[in-house]
């Protein structure tokens, strides 16, 4: 999101207040102090996040209420995005109206659309990630020994995986629980101790083994005095049971009095338990039905507010159809080109040579026929002129063979000359002729050899298995096959873009990429097809919900008619008065309760009770009596028991058969505990780690890369004297020379160097998911000419993904920027 221009009605110092960006990566605003320079930054945080933000603990963004008493407060900032889209934010604030963050209305190409068209596209973060992230500024330059790690990671967690944050917690739950069961040198936790105690146990086991031997001596002696104290027991229970009957009577002479006391409160109240419960059902179930309709009105709000035009995605469910028969006719292509393939395949096997000549022209299969022709035959004119002068030897040879047998009748001696002579000139012609033959074959053969090799290295084939016809029959054939494939792919690719093009709408309206494959963009578009239906079903809630409104008042008004009523019948003014009745009332019945209770106690005691109380002296005395005896008969049990219980602690000393079993029974529970706590343990652990390892996979492992950002932008800024950054709990660097120093140990500026490195690689970690103006507020003025410099070349860098607007009184710092800044003075109202 690029700011393109600010427009101020009333804030701060400023009012009717516009600034046309100009089309560049920096832009700087310079003016002397209070010029205005950090109210414009401040404008731009509270636009966009919420006015009044100094009660939410920021650092420098104080309440920006306009100077002059005027209203409305706010104004609008214009941002452009990649896709050249406008968007205006208007946040107006009117004392006494609307919420204290004020109201904001954003526009999309000058159309009003919901706040989350825009939010959506930066994450939906909120003013303390913007400034945080986003602003510098000296008060939050001097933070920089307060990073963490643990910060840092919950930022990118925050973008990487949805409900980062209770994911975080569940991280952070079970590796706690992990610690708390199970530490390598603990004592406390509970694996540590139940391995103390399963070691303890077991030697308690052995020890009680070895007393039961002695227990069982002990256990004769002891059922023996047991039968004695029994015969004693008897005895004193009789003279108990004649103490008891006579001290029970003793006893329930306040209970007879207060019988007596009871009849004398008791008087008749007129109260009617139906109708009080009939008034108490009606007020709470007034009660209920306030409640009711507070909750539908709140429900039937919540449904107003989340109510959207879904016309679009109606469109697209109806191309549902479209799309299936997108995929057969896609997968039919797929199976077409495979055929085809498969049909090339097989002329390329059935002909060798046609590999080497599939791809030729028309043309170049003419010229392949013509070659083919003028290859020699195995005869030439030559062999037929040799094979003749031969030939012609032989026929004189012939004749001279003829003429000599012929002159061998006439004359002897020409005639065997003339024989001679022929048979010589036969066998000149006969090897002339052989030696011809074998000459000419031999030439003839290499000649054709020689044809024939340059046209197998010519058209790469071998014509020992090669036949013109079937070949140029066969091309033709691959041809029309070739000619197939090209139009199966074409409509294979256009059956793909136009998949493409729905996925990406898809993709737009759901929120979420929506991968290029029949699967993913029907499983969208069910996904949308649900959505349709969860929002049919709420319009169909809120139907519901407004006649259960109307039916719960109507309920309403008939409860308070009826309540009314009864209170006339009791003649009472409200509830309260009719619940002091009821507690009248509730007092009567307790004490007629209470005197059936004691008439039903003392029923069978009234008449000993009567006469206890006419002769109390002579019962006192009978009770004292039997009191000696009881105290004499107590000394003998008391001897008896002590002798039992000298056996009894000697027992008691000795493991039994109960306490073996015990003991073995709670080595076997520690046993079972221990596997459970330590399986509790390994689980909580690994679950732990799973978290952190999946947080790390859905944030992209961002922190890594920028903290090599971070490192690389720190050794620009400070010409490589500082090389390396290591954030956990406690923030150092690495000095050119290996030596790690602390933050607080580092110069004021090389400690802001220090920070703006971390934001600005934090802010390049972000930019494909965030991507804001950067607004540095007078944050260079700890920084030397060498530093500036430095910070100059990162800014350009940073500058090239996102923009940044320096803010600045230092005329020495906009020289070296060298680009032409904004100037901010006093009663400025458009730059």
């Amino acid at each position: 999101m690029k700011l393109i221009k600010i427009k101020i009605v009333n804030f701060g110092q400023f009012s009717n207040f516009t600034i046309d960006l100009p089309n560049s990566d920096i832009d700087v605003f310079y003016g002397a102090n209070e010029a205005g320079k950090s109210t414009i930054v401040a404008f731009i945080k509270q636009v966009m996040f919420g006015f009044h933000l100094a009660k939410h603990s920021s650092a420098f963004f104080e309440d920006y209420k306009p100077l002059a008493r005027v209203s409305p407060m706010g104004g609008s900032l214009f941002f452009e995005n990649d896709d050249h889209e406008l968007y205006e934010l208007e946040r107006l604030y009117a004392s006494g109206k609307g919420s204290k963050l004020g109201t904001l209305t954003v526009k999309r190409n000058n159309q009003v659309v919901p706040e989350n068209v825009f939010f959506d596209q930066i994450k939906d973060i909120n003013g303390g990630f913007y400034a945080d992230s986003f602003i510098f500024n000296q008060d939050m330059l001097a933070k920089v020994g307060q990073i963490q790690q643990s910060d840092l990671l919950e930022r990118i967690y925050y973008l990487g995986a949805a409900n980062s944050d209770k994911l975080l917690d569940l991280r952070d739950y079970f590796a706690k629980n992990a610690g708390s069961l199970f530490k390598k040198a603990g004592k406390n936790p509970p694996v540590n101790q139940l391995l103390k105690q399963l070691q303890d146990q077991e030697n308690h086991v052995r020890a009680s083994e070895n007393e039961f031997a002695l227990y069982q001596d002990l256990s004769k002696d002891y059922k023996e005095q047991e039968e004695a104290l029994n015969k004693q027991e008897q005895k004193q229970l009789e003279l108990q049971t004649k103490y008891n009957d006579l001290e029970k009577t003793q006893k329930l002479i306040p209970s007879y009095e207060k019988l007596q006391h009871l009849k004398q409160q008791a008087k008749p109240i007129a109260f009617d338990s139906e109708q009080y419960q009939s008034a108490q059902t009606l007020t709470m179930q007034i009660e209920n039905l306030r409640k009711k309709q507070e909750k539908i009105a709140a429900k039937l709000s919540e449904f107003r507010q989340n109510q959207n035009d879904d016309s679009n995605e109606k469109d697209l469910i109806q191309k549902k159809p479209e799309v299936l028969q997108w995929q057969t006719e896609y997968h039919n292509c797929i199976q077409k080109e495979a055929q085809i393939k498969n049909d090339e395949q097989q002329l390329l096997t059935l002909d060798p040579n046609l590999k080497q000549v599939a791809g030729f022209s028309q043309e170049q299969i003419l010229k392949l026929q013509d070659d083919y022709r003028n290859l020699p035959d195995d005869k030439t004119k030559k062999e037929a002129a040799d094979n003749s002068k031969a030939n012609s030897v032989m026929l004189i040879g012939i004749a001279a063979v003829v003429l000599g047998i012929v002159l061998l009748f006439i004359a002897r001696a020409f005639g065997l000359l003339a024989l001679a002579l022929g048979a010589l000139l036969l066998l000149s012609g006969y090897f002339q002729q052989k030696q011809q033959k074998n000459s000419d074959q031999a030439q003839r053969i290499q000649k054709v050899r020689q044809k024939r090799q340059a046209f197998e290295n010519y058209y790469h084939v071998n014509l020992a298995h090669f036949d013109i016809n079937s070949l140029i029959n066969d091309w033709r054939q691959y041809q029309v096959q070739q000619q197939k494939l090209e139009s199966t792919l074409v409509r294979k690719k256009e059956v793909h873009n136009e998949l493409a093009d729905l996925a990406a709408q898809v993709s737009q309206i759901i929120g979420q990429n929506v991968a290029v494959d029949f699967n993913s963009v029907l499983a969208a578009l069910d996904q949308l097809s649900k959505k349709l239906e969860v929002a049919r079903s709420q319009r169909e809630e809120q139907i519901s919900l407004e006649n259960n409104l109307a039916e719960s008042k109507e309920e309403l008004h008939d409860s308070n008619i009826k309540l009314k009523m009864i209170f006339a019948r009791a003649h009472v003014a409200d509830f309260n008065e009719y619940q002091q009745i009821k507690h009248q009332s509730e007092e009567q019945k307790e004490i007629a309760r209470q005197i059936a209770v004691l008439k039903s106690n003392l029923q069978d005691d009234l008449n000993q009770l009567e006469d206890f109380t006419k002769d109390k002296e002579k019962s006192t005395q009978k009770l004292s009596k039997l009191t000696e005896e009881l105290s004499l008969i107590q000394k003998d049990i008391q001897q008896t028991q002590s002798a039992i219980a000298e056996i009894k602690v000697k027992m008691t000393a000795l493991a039994n058969s109960t306490v073996v079993f015990a003991e073995k029974q709670k080595l076997a529970n520690l046993r079972t505990s221990l596997k459970n706590l330590s399986a509790d343990y390994l689980s909580d652990l690994v679950v732990s780690k799973w978290i952190a390892r999946a947080l790390d996979l859905a944030s992209n492992e961002r922190f890594p890369k920028m903290l090599i950002t971070a490192k690389e932008y720190l050794r620009l800024l400070t010409n490589n004297r500082y090389n390396d950054i290591d954030i956990d709990k406690k923030l150092t660097v690495t000095r050119f020379d290996g030596k790690k120093i602390k933050v607080q140990y580092l110069s004021r500026g090389t400690s802001e160097q220090l920070y703006f490195a971390l934001k600005l690689a934090f802010v390049e970690q972000i930019k494909d998911q965030i991507n804001l103006p950067i607004l540095i507020d007078d944050s260079f003025v700890n920084f030397d000419d060498t530093r500036v410099d430095e910070i100059n070349k990162l800014l350009h860098k940073i500058a090239q993904n996102n923009q940044v607007m320096i803010f600045t009184a230092q005329t020495s710092l906009v020289d070296k920027l060298q680009l032409k800044p904004l100037t901010l003075t006093k009663g400025t109202q458009n730059v």
